[in-house]
């Protein structure tokens, strides 16, 4: 079920003091050390994960180790539903790491067993303790393997129907923004800096007040919902055309599959960051061109300045879409799905539940298999297809033991004892 509002705690401009972050996972523990790089805005940190050398080696001081009963510290080997039992097994301990923190961030990888198998019980847990939950995720690469994807697919839609809300990047998006030199680790490093971008635009859109805020309900309305997939991308500019050439930067960033999220947003969350020159001619050249962008969406603006003078112009926008693109290159075309689609889940407003199976396809009907099928049914010219029978299969009677003697259960002719199917003559098929 999608996670209804969370309360604010105060209705100061910053109701946030603090927020813990915790990582999960190998790849949440390398986006954690890059965002702790970056300063220190109020965060206190705290892992996970289900390797026991890793957790060892782990720099923070709060750390848990997940799987001390299913996996004896060896990891869940790929394996998300085992990663997600182990971290049930650790529920209070996730609920200490959690308790007394009004805001978390999570922080992971999908598409593996820990990130994508613990990171929805953290969500949930922290949900109970009272602390409102965003989670920033990756997505894998398409050289990883169909099957990879497919975990992730279903590990953020579950993730997504427990936080308050989930920003996702997918990895294969990031190399538009490289060469056929850039290394493995290169893409990895984009990878971590831009989530660490995005907590940062979260954390200063709920803390910072601006010109124009934002409000902790704005925010949810866009990161919000099992049936969203929302997008984030960030642009700086300078000089006296900085305007135009941050909206151009942004209508061709690959990570808004230029444009195309836009033009099928939902919702859209602007935030200028700027020095005390911000004009209001360029906020409404820039606003104008992306309301025509994303018509129909609803559309939140915010507006904060810098503290330090500056002629640039940071433009960061959170997108949220009802299709997910999931592979957008200069040879190939840009494809978009659903995601309960993508992972067989249930749509919006059919209930929550366990994942359904994609169903294969129907086998081809050759005529050999036609003529069974006439024979065994009967066409369209063998009449009426007779009601089907409910019958007593002969099975060996079994004694009652001491109920031998008893009398039968029987009310208006009706005897209770016997099934109800047999009673009423429903026939089972």
């Amino acid at each position: 079920m999608n996670p209804g509002p969370r309360p604010i705690p105060s209705t100061s401009a910053t109701p946030f003091a603090s927020a813990r972050v915790v990582a999960i996972g190998r790849a949440g523990a390398e986006m954690a050390a890059a965002l702790q790089a970056a300063g220190d805005p109020g965060f206190s940190f705290a892992a996970l994960d289900g390797d026991a050398v890793a957790v060892e080696q782990l720099p923070w001081e709060d750390k848990v180790f997940v799987g001390a009963r299913l996996t004896r510290g060896f990891g869940a080997g790929g394996d998300p539903d085992l990663a997600r039992a182990a971290a049930d097994d650790e529920v209070p301990a996730l609920r200490a790491l959690c308790d007394g923190h009004g805001l978390v961030f999570l922080l992971a990888g999908l598409g593996g067993g820990s990130g994508t198998g613990i990171a929805p019980v953290v969500a949930r847990v922290a949900r109970e303790t009272g602390a409102s939950v965003f989670a920033f995720v990756s997505l894998p690469f398409a050289c990883e393997g169909s099957r990879r994807q497919q975990q992730a697919l279903a590990g953020l839609y579950r993730l997504k129907t427990v936080a308050d809300g989930v920003l996702c990047l997918p990895a294969e998006k990031l190399l538009a923004l490289s060469d056929d030199r850039t290394t493995l680790l290169g893409a990895f490093e984009a990878s971590r800096e831009h989530i660490r971008d995005a907590v940062l635009c979260v954390w200063n859109l709920l803390t910072r007040p601006g010109l124009l805020n934002v409000s902790y309900a704005d925010l949810c309305s866009v990161l919000r919902g099992p049936n969203l997939e929302s997008a984030f991308a960030r642009v700086t500019a300078g000089g006296p055309e900085r305007a135009e050439r941050a909206l151009e930067g942004l209508m061709a960033h690959p990570l808004l599959a230029r444009g195309e999220t836009l033009r099928r947003a939902e919702s859209l969350l602007v935030s200028f960051d700027a020095g005390a020159d911000l004009g209001m001619a360029e906020i409404r050249r820039i606003m104008d061109e992306l309301n025509r962008q994303a018509e129909g969406a609803r559309v939140v603006v915010g507006a904060s300045l810098t503290e330090t003078e500056s002629d640039r112009l940071t433009l960061s926008v959170l997108a949220s879409t009802r299709q997910l693109v999931i592979h957008e290159t200069a040879e190939d075309p840009i494809r978009t799905v659903s995601l309960p689609a993508a992972i067989g889940a249930p749509r919006e407003g059919e209930g929550s539940g366990p994942m359904r199976h994609l169903v294969p396809p129907a086998p081809e009907l050759t005529p050999d298999l036609a003529r069974q099928v006439m024979a065994q049914g009967g066409g369209a010219g063998r009449g009426r297809r007779k009601k089907p029978q409910q019958v007593q299969l002969p099975f060996e009677v079994i004694t009652k033991g001491r109920f031998e003697k008893c009398e039968p259960t029987v009310r208006r002719g009706n005897n209770l004892d016997q099934p109800t199917y047999l009673r009423r003559g429903v026939p089972l098929n």
